[in-house]
């Protein structure tokens, strides 16, 4: 298990995967599915702290991809494991910064 944050955008448009609210929806209700015991913490906008059983931030970006209608080609999605130096992008991100900013800690 780790700790993680995540945060994600939804592209204001008709998907594939359904409309922004649906396609917000399902992200923001497979986030909740993976935190252990149900317990995170959501009091900002599309932003989560949680523990999962996941032990990268690849394989937690993975789980709410593959279990909500997130559309990586219009939206985005950061997941940062605070248990290690792991983190993840998925979608589409036009600023290589977080790269750099991860590269930091």
């Amino acid at each position: 298990m780790s700790v993680f944050v995540v945060s994600f955008r939804i592209a204001d448009e008709q998907s594939i995967y359904g409309t922004y609210s649906e396609r917000w929806s399902s992200v923001n209700d497979a986030v909740q599915n993976r935190a252990v015991g149900r317990n995170y913490w959501k009091q900002t906008t599309s932003f989560f702290a949680l523990q999962a059983t996941e032990t990268s931030a690849s394989a937690l970006a993975s789980a709410i991809n593959v279990n909500s209608k997130f559309d990586p080609d219009k939206d985005l999605l950061l997941v940062v494991n605070l248990s290690s130096k792991d983190f993840k992008v998925i979608g589409v991100n036009k600023d290589a910064d977080i790269d750099a900013i991860m590269a930091l800690r």
